[in-house]
C-alpha cells in the first residue's frame, strides 16, 4: 500500500485510483488539484497520542485486518482507509 494526500486526508490505498475513489464515494468530496504521494517515514501522531511513522501505521492496519480474517470475520485485507485528517 501507499499512502496520498488529498486535500486534508492522507488515505492508503494500493494505487492512487483508489485513493481518489475512496476520496469520492467515502469522503463525498470532489477531488483537489494537487494530490502527492506520502513517504513512508513521515511521522503521524495516533488517536492514543503515540507518534509513528505512515508505514508502521500502514502495517497496523493491515495487522488488525489480517486477525480478522483469522477468526474467520470477512474483511476486505487491502481496501483503502484514512489515515490522518490533517488540521
Amino acid at each position: 500500500m501507499q499512502a496520498y494526500r488529498i486535500g486534508k486526508y492522507i488515505i492508503a490505498a494500493d494505487i492512487i485510483d483508489d485513493a481518489k475513489n475512496m476520496f469520492i464515494n467515502e469522503i463525498n468530496a470532489a477531488l483537489p488539484n494537487e494530490i502527492e504521494e506520502v513517504g513512508f517515514d513521515e511521522n503521524v501522531e495516533c488517536d492514543d497520542g503515540r507518534i509513528i511513522t505512515i508505514k508502521e501505521f500502514i502495517n497496523e492496519e493491515l495487522d488488525k485486518r489480517q486477525a480478522w480474517q483469522r477468526l474467520g470475520i470477512p474483511c476486505e485485507t487491502y481496501r483503502p482507509f484514512v489515515i490522518k485528517v490533517l488540521d
